[in-house]
């Protein structure tokens, strides 16, 4: 795979950046927040469709100069778009997701400021809806990917699916990464080992599937504890709860990482996925991590990957085999190996047109 590149030290010095974001919360908000410390000299500015830190201490995380929110309808929301645009003057309008992906491809054209897109998985590879409305969400992708300037993907498949007939944009593969400081994980003590879960309880995070899969292992594993982090959908709480799963709601970041640490294994049960924020934190802390057979994952090793609800020796294995635990995190580090604040800051020049907007790019080889 390949992604353009001006190399990582280029100077950006005072390019100014406006993020577009529907929800600037979770997983999003927290990429986000990552590329604003990666890239600190440049002056990064956010327009949010919700209050800024709803959840947690998340704005703390990120180094914005100014923040701003649109509301209303999506039309008032594309012009808002407009208006801030027309204050800032930005250099880069990076949209971010679906939503903010409609609004700034609507409302400014890329010929005015550089307009690069993460979508943070595309909407058309949702499985909870229908195939038609699927294919409604892939032609609109299609034709605002010709007001794009460029795509800041957050995994290999979502760099492969950047790549439109309607315009061949430039693709940058911008890699998610877990924060640079990460707390130290305690030493694990006998009996009562502890699964994880987390991200917003919703379809896409599926934790109807991590809670039918804890109840397989149960079995397997005498006193095991299961634990949700994160919080959302009332109904899909309550679920949690009455098959014995602790919901912990948001908690800011100095309380989450730590007990992300604490698990004996994380388990991503999402059902569609870009690339999962909490995958490479708990990589980052040491924690063994299986992930569900999702075409985001295809080039994950399959011993790190589960078939279904069912599947639970690897489970068993990573909690019962301090041998395999061990193997199961070296995997994902050598798989997260370019997962880093380098490459990350590296691709971002690229997509942002590098220095100064520069528009000569290399090549690199990644993976």
């Amino acid at each position: 795979m390949t992604s353009g590149s001006p190399g990582g030290s280029g100077d950006v010095s005072g390019l100014r950046v406006l993020h577009v974001v529907q929800k600037f919360s979770s997983g999003v908000g927290s990429a986000i927040a990552e590329y604003t410390r990666t890239l600190p000299e440049a002056e990064h500015h956010l327009l949010s469709g919700t209050p800024v830190d709803a959840e947690g201490d998340l704005a703390e995380q990120a180094v914005f100069r100014s923040t701003t929110e649109m509301t209303g309808s999506h039309r008032a929301k594309v012009r808002r778009v407009r208006e801030v645009v027309r204050e800032l003057r930005p250099d880069v309008v990076h949209a971010h997701s679906s939503h903010g992906g409609v609004y700034a491809r609507l409302g400014v054209a890329r010929t005015r400021s550089r307009l690069v897109y993460t979508p943070h998985c595309y909407a058309f590879e949702r499985r909870d809806i229908s195939a038609p409305v699927r294919g409604a969400f892939w032609l609109a992708e299609a034709l605002l990917a010709m007001n794009t300037s460029a795509f800041a993907a957050c995994a290999p498949r979502e760099w492969q699916l950047s790549a439109w007939p309607t315009r061949r944009a430039p693709r940058h593969l911008v890699p998610n990464i877990a924060p640079e400081a990460v707390p130290h994980r305690p030493a694990r003590e006998p009996g009562h080992p502890l699964v994880v879960g987390g991200g917003r309880l919703s379809p896409q995070k599926d934790p109807e599937f991590f809670l039918r899969f804890v109840e397989r292992l149960r079995p397997e594993v005498p006193d095991l504890r299961a634990v949700w982090l994160g919080d959302g959908d009332p109904a899909l709480r309550a679920a949690l709860e009455a098959g014995g799963v602790q919901v912990s709601g948001w908690l800011p970041r100095a309380e989450a990482l730590p007990a992300l640490a604490a698990a004996d294994l994380y388990v991503h049960s999402a059902l569609w996925e870009g690339f999962p924020l909490m995958v490479a934190e708990a990589t980052a802390l040491r924690v063994p991590t299986l992930v569900r057979r999702l075409p985001t994952f295809a080039d994950v090793s399959s011993g790190l990957t589960l078939a279904g609800e069912d599947d639970v020796a690897p489970a068993v294995a990573c909690l019962a085999d301090a041998a395999a635990a061990r193997a199961n995190v070296a995997g994902w580090s050598a798989h997260l190996e370019l997962n880093t604040a380098a490459e990350q800051r590296t691709a971002l020049i690229a997509a942002y047109g590098g220095p100064r907007a520069r528009r000569d790019v290399s090549m690199h080889l990644h993976r």
